[in-house]
Parts: structure tokens; sequence; C-alpha cells
């Protein structure tokens, strides 16, 4: 340790207040978005992405395509489905947890790890974005 600096543990403990007001964000869905919805429920997503500068050269010359964006596919299952069926632009993500909770019979704990792992999923690919009040963030 020099001159008395000690780094800070992160304990992985969210604080009440930051917990409060991420359940109390409205879940978007990304307008650019497309569903495709399958026989049995299950919901195929598509998304536009740029490509990476550095392939864009290759991209070019083995496609058609000269805008550089290519088409994602996310296949959700069930549990997937069924959260996304619950985003509608209006819902904050507490309401979301608890119908997700009391649909599938889980406790809060669990309920809630699983809809927040899977909106933090969402948002990192650029499909949904979160804010206060309906305005994304």
């Amino acid at each position: 340790m020099f001159f008395g600096s000690q780094k800070k543990k992160n304990t992985g403990v969210i604080p009440p207040e930051a917990r409060r007001q991420a359940l109390a964000c409205v879940v978007v869905k990304n307008p650019e978005l497309r569903e495709d919805v399958s026989g049995d429920g299950e919901i195929l997503l598509l998304y536009p992405v740029e490509v990476k500068p550095w392939f864009q050269g290759i991209f070019k010359a083995f496609t058609s395509q000269r805008d550089g964006i290519i088409t994602r596919k996310l296949q959700l299952d069930t549990l997937g489905s069924s959260v996304w069926r619950k985003i509608d632009n209006r819902a904050t993500v507490d309401e979301i947890i608890r119908s997700f909770q009391s649909e599938h019979q889980l406790a809060r704990r669990e309920a809630e790890l699983s809809v927040s792992s899977f909106l933090k999923e969402l948002g990192r690919r650029g499909l949904i974005a979160m804010g206060h009040g309906g305005e994304p963030q």
C-alpha cells in the first residue's frame, strides 16, 4: 500500500436508491427491429447491425450490399418470448418482473434476476432502451 491509498472492493451490492431507479425505468423497443412469431409462439427478432469499419471492404467485396448494414437474428425461447411480449413501451422493469413472476410462479428474486439479465442482454445488443417516463436514455 502506497501513501495510505486503498482500492475499494466491488461487493456487487447495488445501493437501494439505484435499484429503485432501475426498477422504475420504462423499457422501450428499438423501432428498427422486426419480429417474427413461429407457430409455437416463440419470437425471432431481426435487427440491423452496422459492419465494423475494418471488415467493410471484405463485406462489400463478397456481398451485393453497399450500405455496410447486415441483419442479425435472435431466436427467443419460451421464457424470452414471454418477457418480450410484456415490453410495450409503457411497462416499467418492475411491472415486467411482477408479471413474469406471476405467470411462471417464481420467487421475486429469481424472476428479478432472470428478467434483469435478459433485459441487460437485449440492451447490450441495442434491441431495447431504458428511460424514465417513456424517455429512452
